[in-house]
């Protein structure tokens, strides 16, 4: 049973890639933004809902890597905490009207940078000490 969902879920995911695949040509081939953007979230609606599902099928299946989910949970949260206390608006009000946008929102896609930048360097650090420690092991 197990074998048989993970394989539903890669070609739901092989599905996926191949829509916005051919959402990407269709674009560039019409030039309509406007259907582009409402493909995309039909698309980024469709991967968090199979990006949700695949865990807590596996949650489900496995009750005994409850540990090592809050775990990765509380990591998370941790890093979107600080993420969020190191975010900031640095735009004057004058550049904020010019922008049409909040103060708030500003913060937020600070926020968002932040986040993503410090994952980045995690996942680098975590493959390159990966891969150093099959190098000497």
């Amino acid at each position: 049973m197990e074998d048989k969902f993970a394989k539903y879920l890669s070609w739901g995911f092989y599905a996926i890639m191949g829509i916005g695949s051919l959402l990407g040509i269709v674009f560039f081939a019409s030039g309509s933004f406007d259907t582009m953007m409402q493909f995309s979230y039909v698309l980024i609606i469709l991967t968090a809902i199979v990006s949700f599902i695949a865990p807590v099928y596996n949650f489900i299946q496995h009750p005994k890597n409850t540990k090592n989910f809050l775990l990765v949970l509380a990591l998370v949260g941790v890093i979107a905490l600080i993420s969020y206390l190191f975010a900031g608006n640095s735009y004057s009000a004058l550049e904020l009207e010019t922008l049409k946008m909040s103060a708030s929102e500003s913060v937020w896609i600070s926020f968002g940078i932040v986040f993503t930048t410090i994952v980045i360097i995690l996942t680098a650090i975590t493959v390159l000490f990966a891969s150093l420690y099959k190098l000497f092991k």
